[in-house]
């Protein structure tokens, strides 16, 4: 049974079935659900503390990301929920995330690339997939 779980979310259409995959788990009422949003970071990084995820700065956009989570946090009311905005590369940001909340599964969803598309666009969850600490789930795009 898992304690702590990662729920990685885009603002996309497949957000929905992310989060249906997610419910169909058997969760304990202790356990601890993250949900996560990272947004892009065009900054500099190199004073980044790597210890840490960035901080998303308060813009609307974020305020919008925030509500979106908040929703889709309304069908885990059963478990400790949270929520995580922060800017970064998405793989790396997840890979953190995971590590800083010591989480026991990651989901998130694929673009549903593949051959030369997938290599071009880079892969978030091929990238998560080889660099987590844990199990991952990746939910597909239905075609």
């Amino acid at each position: 049974m898992f304690k702590s779980v990662l729920i990685a979310l885009s603002n996309s259409s497949l957000d929905g079935a992310i989060i249906a995959n997610a419910q169909q788990l058997i969760l304990d009422p202790r356990a601890k659900v993250i949900l996560a949003h990272v947004l892009p970071y065009s900054q500099d990084r190199a004073d980044q503390d790597l210890s840490r995820p960035l901080s998303a700065d308060i813009e609307l956009s974020n305020h919008q990301v925030e509500e979106h989570l908040r929703s889709l946090g309304e069908q885990f009311s059963h478990v400790n929920l949270g929520f995580e905005v922060v800017k970064g590369e998405p793989e790396v940001e997840i890979i953190r995330l995971a590590g800083i909340h010591k989480v026991d599964l990651i989901i998130l969803g694929s673009r549903g690339l593949t051959g030369v598309d997938r290599i071009l666009a880079r892969s978030i969850s091929s990238e998560v997939v080889e660099q987590a600490p844990c199990t991952v789930m990746v939910v597909k795009p239905e075609v």
